[in-house]
């Protein structure tokens, strides 16, 4: 398979590429089951590419080829990568692994990687870190709202007493660095798999939870 956007112009050659991300579904999964590494997705008609990596690559695929997990995701604007994804479909992305690693050097090498090879679709510039992501002005007004303890109208009343302890957390995988945010504390909860109200007592009174291999603290703007 050819190589694509990810080594364009650089000297860096994958250890794998897949030149149709649709019809190469299977050995995707195939190929990446228990290895950890940095991928790279390429947009075959913008050019445009996204590096990221994962302790379970695998398991991480089975997310960017799940439609309603990317339509949650781009409906929560957490992710240009996944909106590119819904637009252009998969036969037209290929991906590249650029490295197999282990754990414990993961956010090192994506780190080179983001810095060599600047890809356009990364939010965050940082392996690991929450440092240039940017709220969407619905979410921001959101949080603000909280903050302030404006008067929310009747809707919103009834939609936070549906999904109780409803403010943002921030949730960072401790081997991966991956970060990713949260409405609820028990939607966090959830995720991690651990009670809501564990969660909220450890918030409450230490600020944070860590514990299971995240990092748990609420969402600051």
């Amino acid at each position: 398979m050819k190589n694509n956007n990810c080594n364009n112009n650089i000297n860096i050659i994958p250890v794998v590429s897949y030149s149709n991300a649709d019809k190469d579904k299977f050995f995707v999964y195939k190929e990446n089951k228990n290895k950890s590494g940095i991928y790279c997705w390429n947009n075959l008609i913008t050019g445009k590419s996204y590096i990221g990596s994962s302790i379970s690559l695998r398991n991480r695929f089975s997310n960017y080829y799940s439609l309603v997990y990317l339509k949650k995701k781009v409906e929560k604007g957490s992710s240009i990568i996944y909106n590119s994804l819904l637009k252009y479909g998969y036969s037209n992305f290929s991906i590249d692994i650029l490295e197999y690693c282990e754990p414990n050097v993961l956010i090192k090498r994506e780190q080179y990687y983001l810095d060599v090879l600047k890809p356009e679709y990364n939010i965050l510039k940082t392996a690991g870190s929450s440092y240039g992501f940017k709220h969407t002005i619905k979410t921001i007004e959101y949080i603000r709202s909280i903050k302030l303890g404006r008067k929310r109208d009747e809707a919103t009343k009834l939609k936070l007493s549906a999904s109780s302890l409803a403010y943002p957390v921030t949730v960072k995988n401790i081997i991966t660095g991956e970060v990713k945010f949260f409405t609820s504390i028990r939607q966090t909860a959830k995720f991690i798999g651990i009670h809501p109200s564990y969660l909220t007592k450890c918030l409450a009174t230490k600020g944070f939870y860590k514990g299971r291999g995240f990092d748990v603290t609420k969402t600051l703007i």
